[in-house]
């Protein structure tokens, strides 16, 4: 039987009754985009390279095709694509256009049994196979005019057209790679501790987490600064160590910090991932059913916090999505190397990494490119911090992983974009019938909660 996720877990108890350099401009930059297969020349030494702050904002549960399939040069593809679902039937992929939240359509499937149908040994074709049939929602895209934000991002800075999620599966993993590039889980649960009112630090031995290492630990070691910014369910409230709470903050002060130009050396930010804002459709972290258009106001935030920080001209900012969150694309996942062991009854492929998603570096050393090589993830962001600063990598998975700073330009610094003009729309809860039998492209079936 296939384990329930942490929205499935959820809903079932609610139902059994539980509830100034040279080079560097002040006029901002109109996006323009090229494609390259090659790299940029970066310093032959990190300790050369001319950035001290590095930001990742990680998203949630997007693939690339769904979001940029549209970007010329990056290996895209949307209209025309044709899947089967559990039935043999056949559907095509789509345009959803300005249904931002999509709160007629269950969430799709992301969870490693589901993600490794969906991968089906690389033919990328089954992602109508894992949901409920008739709901199209997996095989639906967004064009560019429906993210005008995100369009104006990657066109206007550097884009890896062949980045992917570090693992096939959910939200948790994913992120464990990108602290510590590695897992001791292949689900997501529950956050620990009171559903409706969470605690960000519960007791330790609520913790699921026993990992003990992290990229929070390297910088540490070599002096080096570095905070973690959230909103209710910090991943480091998960790690039974509590080893780093003393660097978690609300993101109220990631706003204030890079105002002030206080931000450390490298920050992670992230949205709002909690279980109750995610079920009621009011997250701003892009995964169903919260709003792209929330999402793109938010992403939109932090961009324009470090264009307009006192830092704007030594910072990498790095935008990335945890996982696909089981929307289709057609790039099949390469093999990597790996040492993660979590014991004989773990039967998760760790050598593989996960679906493509969107990864965007905003920063004065991001030329506008789609960059084809690769492959990256959310390991290279590791490797680009470890060479940065010479720090030890922490396992063989980012001691091998592509330097994400290879495809950036040192030589030279260039003013930000214009981000354009968009809503900052309050989250909107879905409707409490939105979820009743819906149809899709013909066919009628009652999406799940």
């Amino acid at each position: 039987m296939e384990p329930l996720n942490r929205r499935e877990l959820f809903v079932g108890a609610a139902a059994a009754g539980m509830i100034g350099v040279v080079g560097c401009s002040s006029d901002a930059t109109t996006p323009s985009t090229r494609a390259t297969t090659t790299t940029s020349p970066v310093p032959p030494a990190g300790r050369d390279a001319p950035f001290d702050t590095v930001v990742v904002l990680m998203m949630e549960n997007r693939s690339f095709d769904h979001l940029l399939g549209w970007l010329d040069g990056a290996n895209g593809k949307q209209a025309g694509l044709r899947f089967r679902d559990a039935t043999g039937a056949v559907g095509e992929s789509w345009s959803i256009g300005d249904d931002a939240q999509g709160c007629a359509y269950a969430d799709p499937k992301h969870d490693f049994a589901s993600v490794l149908k969906q991968i089906n040994g690389g033919k990328m074709d089954g992602f109508l196979a894992t949901g409920p049939v008739g709901d199209h929602f997996p095989i639906s895209y967004y064009t560019e005019e429906d993210v005008p934000v995100m369009a104006a991002l990657a066109k206007g800075y550097t884009t890896y057209a062949n980045y992917h999620a570090s693992f096939a599966g959910p939200t948790w993993p994913n992120r464990f790679y990108q602290h510590c590039a590695t897992t001791d889980t292949n689900h997501t649960w529950i956050f620990p501790g009171d559903v409706a009112n969470p605690d960000p630090f519960p007791p330790l031995e609520k913790r699921p987490s026993k990992l003990e290492l992290a990229i929070w630990d390297r910088l540490a070691e070599a002096k080096l600064s570095g905070k973690y910014y959230f909103h209710t369910e910090p991943m480091t409230g998960l790690f039974r160590s509590g080893r780093y709470d003393a660097i978690s903050h609300p993101y109220s002060q990631f706003l204030a910090d890079a105002k002030a130009g206080k931000l450390p050396n490298v920050s992670f930010v992230d949205p709002d991932y909690g279980l109750i804002a995610e079920l009621t459709g009011t997250s701003n972290d892009m995964h169903p059913h919260g709003s792209v258009t929330v999402g793109e106001a938010f992403i939109a935030e932090v961009v324009e916090a470090i264009t307009s920080s006192p830092q704007w001209e030594r910072t990498i900012l790095v935008i990335n999505f945890d996982e696909h969150g089981g929307f289709y694309d057609q790039v099949p996942p390469p093999a990597v190397e790996d040492d993660t062991d979590n014991g004989p009854d773990d039967k998760a492929d760790y050598k593989t990494l996960g679906v493509r998603v969107p990864a965007i570096v905003v920063s004065p050393f991001a030329p506008a490119k789609v960059v084809t090589d690769g492959p990256y993830e959310h390991c290279s962001v590791l490797k680009m911090i470890e060479w940065r600063w010479d720090l030890k990598p922490m396992t063989r998975r980012d001691a091998n992983a592509k330097n994400l700073a290879d495809a950036l330009d040192f030589s030279r610094r260039r003013a930000p974009v214009v981000v354009p003009p968009h809503p900052d729309p309050t989250p909107a809860a879905c409707a409490a019938d939105a979820k009743s039998p819906t149809t899709t492209a013909g066919a009628t079936t009652t999406v799940a909660g």
